[in-house]
């Protein structure tokens, strides 16, 4: 008891008066254990005391702290150790008597001992129908004051709540390697992680079935922007039938895991505005499915600070159209919409009553129908004026009924018109096929990696052995195939247990997407036409022995002066340009998001995927920059005394506003320092010297640097007609111009080159001549360092600009916004004497 209660009063102190008549303590004290993960804290609560301004907290009998509420957290506790609590309240400085003392034991569980992984090919498991399979068996021993255990795989939680010593792990890719902690649960707190130990999966044995992902990841992500002590989102989507849990993305990186219902709000510190979200679903095993469509950040205003800007209502949606679509043998209402302005997200109504709201895309599935039913569907937009959220008029209702039974289809046939082969591809063209939606090819050696057309009648098939060529088939299906990221690593849901992988390139529709066969080719067999270059100083990489790029430690001097102002910043920590090199290339990422850009080699071909601006929580804009992979040969050509350079290479040439390709010829010595941003007196090169030709998504374009000054070669953007070199237009497979790529267009490579001596120049896309002329002023240098360019150019702005589009051509806009992908081949030059006939 405190001293203050002694028969006569006095001062403490702390300068509290202590009464020998004290007037009456707090009433009703409860102490409990609070957690936070492994922390545990005493949390102790009262009724207040009439008049009281403050009250002290005593522990095991000495003054712990003073407290200006009725409740208080004791964050200093420790496992295993018991604590007695009394409180005291201080009215006009004297303090009354004690309330009743409370005891608490904190009883936390020790981190479990002796876990073990032991891997196991099991040859028929129970719990998967009998498939086989790759297992880790986990076991360990059990832990005082444990209730349940959690298990973590690599750092993320596996299986939480396990109630026994031993887990068996099957989600698993055969011949990866696993590590493994457990972390003890109890009544109220958790025990640190045990000792951590690894194991590498079984891989199968030869001839062995083993069992195919089925899961199919959540359909209709939707972000609503919440405020929480900051601006964040909440995310929800549709249950997955199946799925034990989920995983949320951000960017491609896992930020929670094992979540049990469909419901997520992001901490504040992981929160980015306009970062793009993805979840997948997890099955009883562990396996993932691929990642959901996107959905992306919104985030919320301060209740407290009205913004000084806020949005006018938003435009009512266009062109909704309902369709009954049968996918995994299930019928789903699939709505999709055109966009209008000023627009966050949308709404979702069906028979009048709202099912979904913070829609982000511009489609969404009911997957909640039954055979014979007719549902009324409409859509409303909405965005958020400070707090309050505006919403428009609903688009004219549409109705879907459904059929009592799926179709009952009889397979057709698909007839291959033409088959164009290349290096180490081949374009494929068929007829079409009535009721057809989206058409795939896939080889007989790899059935599982198939490739979509868009909706088109022609397929660029890549990656083929030139040796042996390939065989064949195309398939038309019932609904574009389902996108899947080609990022140059295995995502979510793509590797089976066999460490085979599921492949849908260039598939446009939703992810969750499983097309249905209506129609399908013979076999047909492709052999592929080798190229290569013949000419005098000839550099050729068609990425069939291309060496891993490596990381830099250094970036050239001028180029890093130039562009963070440390002529010797490393290239692993400069936020505006880093560098990569393999034998063959230097690759330089200019002013792009330095954590998700990646170069990589695929199918023998070289792909990029480019982030414009900066990394979430960098100091560079996040899509708002100039960004630029520059591809640069560890070679260079001499054009003097007449000679030619012909430079050539093969690029997909699905272009728009903001994503484009350059080729750029600089003088050797003199590095390309600013790729894109040539405005406000910056200078392409230290010389100011360069050549470049721009490839646009309509026209082309050619300019003359000399010592700063540039010179329209051909230029159509701003006075079409009247340049000096007339109108010069793109073109396509079919030579027709080509003004935005549509989703047809889509990965088929054109193939471009250029003739340049120092006086002339000659620009050829798909074979054909498009501008033949000379120069305006010779080039002052013949001694050449090509360059080929990825361009990106401010795509933070995409979606504000493209909100009235077609959800089935702005591909961008649905699947990969603030990015670009391009994919390369058979790109080299070689040096002539003179400019072909």
């Amino acid at each position: 008891m405190p001293a203050a209660h002694a028969a006569t009063a006095n001062t403490s102190a702390t300068g509290v008066v202590k009464a020998s008549a004290a007037a009456p303590g707090p009433s009703a004290l409860l102490v409990t254990l609070e957690t936070n993960g492994a922390a545990v804290s005493s949390r102790l609560d009262w009724k207040a005391v009439s008049g009281a301004k403050t009250y002290q907290v005593y522990r095991n009998g000495v003054k712990l702290a003073t407290a200006t509420t009725t409740t208080y957290l004791d964050s200093t506790v420790k496992a295993g150790s018991k604590y007695t609590y009394y409180v005291t309240a201080i009215i006009s400085g004297v303090e009354t008597s004690p309330s009743v003392t409370q005891s608490i034991l904190v009883l936390v569980p020790a981190a479990p001992k002796s876990l073990k992984a032991l891997p196991q090919w099991t040859a028929s498991c129970a719990v998967c129908g009998g498939m086989a399979m790759a297992h880790i068996n986990l076991s360990w021993s059990a832990s005082p004051n444990a209730v349940k255990y959690d298990l973590y795989r690599n750092g993320y939680l596996l299986k939480p709540g396990v109630t026994t010593l031993a887990y068996t792990d099957m989600a698993l890719l055969s011949g990866a390697q696993y590590s493994y902690t457990v972390v003890a649960v109890g009544t109220l707190a958790s025990s640190a992680p045990s000792a951590a130990v690894k194991a590498v999966a079984p891989k199968a044995p030869a001839g062995t079935k083993v069992m195919p992902m089925t899961l199919l990841p959540p359909t209709n992500l939707s972000t609503l922007g919440t405020w929480a002590m900051g601006s964040t989102d909440s995310l929800a989507w549709t249950p997955v039938d199946g799925a034990a849990s989920y995983n949320v993305y951000q960017y491609g990186k896992r930020i929670a895991s094992g979540i049990q219902g469909t419901y997520y709000t992001v901490p504040t510190d992981v929160y980015w505005c306009g970062t793009p979200y993805t979840v997948t679903a997890v099955d009883g095993m562990g396996m993932e499915s691929l990642p959901s469509a996107i959905a992306t950040g919104s985030g919320s205003n301060n209740p407290l600070s009205q913004p000084t800007w806020m949005p006018p209502a938003p435009g009512a949606p266009d062109s909704l159209a309902g369709t009954l679509e049968w996918n995994v043998s299930q019928p789903r209402v699939h709505l999709v919409w055109e966009g209008s302005s000023h627009v966050a997200t949308y709404n979702i109504y069906r028979d009048g009553v709202k099912i979904a709201e913070g829609v982000w895309g511009l489609n969404y599935f009911d997957r909640y129908v039954h055979a014979g039913e007719t549902h009324t569907y409409a859509v409303s937009s909405c965005n958020v004026s400070w707090m309050t959220p505006i919403e428009s008029d609903a688009t004219a209702p549409v109705s879907v009924s459904v059929p009592t039974s799926a179709p009952v289809t009889t397979l057709g046939t698909v007839s291959v018109t033409q088959v164009t082969a290349d290096d180490d591809s081949a374009l494929v063209t068929f007829a079409p096929v009535p009721g057809a939606v989206d058409y795939r090819v896939y080889s007989t050696a790899s059935p599982k990696s198939m490739k979509y057309s868009g909706g088109s009648l022609s397929i660029e098939m890549n990656g083929l052995n030139p040796a042996t060529g390939a065989d064949l088939v195309v398939e038309a299906v019932d609904k574009f195939g389902p996108f899947q990221t080609m990022d140059g690593a295995a995502g979510p849901g793509a590797m089976q247990m066999d460490g085979s992988m599921s492949v849908a390139i260039n598939g446009q529709g939703d992810p969750s997407d499983v097309p249905n066969v209506i129609a399908r080719s013979a076999q047909f067999h492709v052999n592929c036409v080798a190229k290569s270059l013949t000419g005098a100083q000839a550099f050729f990489d068609n990425f069939r022995s291309s060496q891993p790029f490596v990381q830099a430690d250094s970036i050239d001097p001028v180029v890093a002066a130039a562009n963070s102002n440390n002529p010797v910043a490393a290239s692993n920590s400069n936020v505006y340009v880093r560098e990569f090199s393999n034998n063959k290339w230097v690759i330089r990422n200019y002013w792009g998001d330095m954590d998700n850009t990646k170069i990589f080699v695929m199918g023998n071909h070289f792909m990029d995927t480019l982030f414009d601006g900066g990394t979430p929580h960098s100091n560079i804009p996040i899509h708002n920059n100039n960004a630029t992979i520059a591809m640069m040969p560890k070679a260079t050509a001499d054009i003097s005394n007449g000679r030619v350079l012909h430079l050539t290479f093969e690029v997909d040439a699905h272009f728009d506003s903001r994503r484009w390709c350059d080729v750029v010829i600089c003088p050797v010595g003199d590095p390309l320092i600013h790729p894109a941003k040539l405005d406000g007196g910056l200078w392409p090169t230290a010389s100011g010297n360069m050549f470049r030709w721009e490839i646009k998504p309509d026209f082309h374009r050619a300019e003359e640097f000399l010592n700063g000054d540039m010179t329209n070669l051909v230029d159509t953007s701003y006075n079409p007609g009247n340049d000096r070199s007339g109108l010069v237009k793109r073109v396509t497979w079919d030579g027709k111009p080509l003004f935005n790529g549509t989703q047809q267009d889509l990965d088929k490579r054109h193939s471009f080159d250029l003739y340049l001596s120092q006086t002339h120049y000659r620009l050829v896309e798909a074979g054909v001549v498009v501008k033949d002329d000379d120069l305006a002023t010779p080039l002052p240098f013949s001694n050449l360092q090509p360059y080929f360019l990825h361009q990106l150019y401010h795509t933070g702005n995409d979606r504000p600009e493209q909100v009235m589009y077609n959800p089935t051509n702005a591909y961008w806009y649905n699947h990969r916004p603030w990015s670009d992908e391009r994919h390369w081949d058979n790109m080299g030059f070689e040096v002539l004497p003179a400019f072909p006939g």
